[in-house]
């Protein structure tokens, strides 16, 4: 009975003791950081601007900032210089800072701050490497602090091509004066100025004028497993030419029209990336109109 009796108060004891030392239960952290202050720019390109600010203070201790311009949103740590990417060239934004503490509490915004960014630079160096027949041959340099991705040709004004490098050459061009300028395509969606223009003159290679009749139900297909197109058209036809001697170009869609992504291909078929139009072109250069392309995706 002694022995049951000592190990009973040994128990409540115990549990007195737990009940005197329990930790008291701190009130969750509701109060936000003080809203960042002095946000300037410390400088600006086409794409991305440099900050600094005053950090917050927060009793509970800070977690990060997140910075926002546009649609964009950043996080950082670093008051004392951020670079904030992805933007528009030559476009104003207007930016603040948030604080975020470690509870997860959000500061009122900073005062903002305005800015334009510098517009792209002209794609440089532009010029004719080869005339044969009414194939012409361009390369150019690129844009000073650009990394483009794509280039969109134009010929007096108009699309002509796209590509991804800094070289092309067009297939079997109408006879006639081009004149050529190129655009870089970034991927924020903004274009540079349009390059100085560089002339060329294509010979006549025959009297035929006639241009050919658009290609008939083109229709580019996905390959699910590849992820390519397999377009495939019904053949044009030529009042002076037969239709074995027409070749095709492929278009896409780019900012500003349809533009040529692969010239000449023989046949009335295609492999490759997506088709959005088919046009016919007969040994002379005459082109048809653009025949849409139904994508099945």
């Amino acid at each position: 009975m002694r022995l049951a009796a000592r190990t009973v108060l040994a128990g409540l004891a115990a549990m007195a003791l737990a009940v005197a030392v329990a930790p008291t239960a701190t009130a969750a952290d509701t109060t936000p950081p003080t809203a960042p202050t002095n946000v300037r720019v410390l400088d600006v390109t086409a794409d991305v601007v440099t900050i600094a600010f005053n950090p917050s203070t927060d009793k509970g201790g800070l977690k990060w900032y997140t910075v926002h311009a546009g649609t964009r949103t950043q996080a950082t740590t670093s008051p004392s210089r951020t670079d904030f990417g992805g933007l528009r060239a030559g476009t104003t934004y207007s930016l603040t800072v948030r604080a975020v503490d470690k509870a997860g509490n959000v500061s009122a915004p900073s005062t903002p701050v305005t800015f334009t960014t510098d517009p792209w630079p002209a794609v440089p160096n532009v010029q004719v490497t080869s005339v044969v027949g009414g194939d012409v041959s361009l390369s150019w340099g690129r844009p000073s602090g650009m990394d483009p991705y794509r280039y969109l040709i134009y010929d007096g004004g108009q699309p002509e091509a796209v590509i991804n490098w800094e070289r092309l050459t067009m297939r079997n061009l109408a006879p006639g004066t081009h004149s050529f300028t190129v655009r870089g395509w970034h991927v924020s969606g903004t274009l540079t100025p349009p390059s100085d223009p560089v002339t060329v003159t294509v010979a006549p290679r025959g009297t035929d004028l006639m241009a050919p009749s658009p290609p008939g139900n083109p229709v580019s297909v996905e390959e699910i497993e590849t992820y390519e197109f397999d377009t495939t058209w019904t053949a044009s036809t030529d009042a002076v030419d037969s239709s074995s001697s027409l070749t095709y170009d492929m278009l896409q869609a780019w900012p500003g029209g349809l533009f040529t992504s692969r010239y000449g291909v023989v046949g009335t078929g295609d492999h490759g990336t997506v088709t959005y139009a088919v046009r016919a072109v007969d040994p002379h250069g005459n082109r048809s109109a653009p025949a849409a392309a139904t994508i099945v995706w």
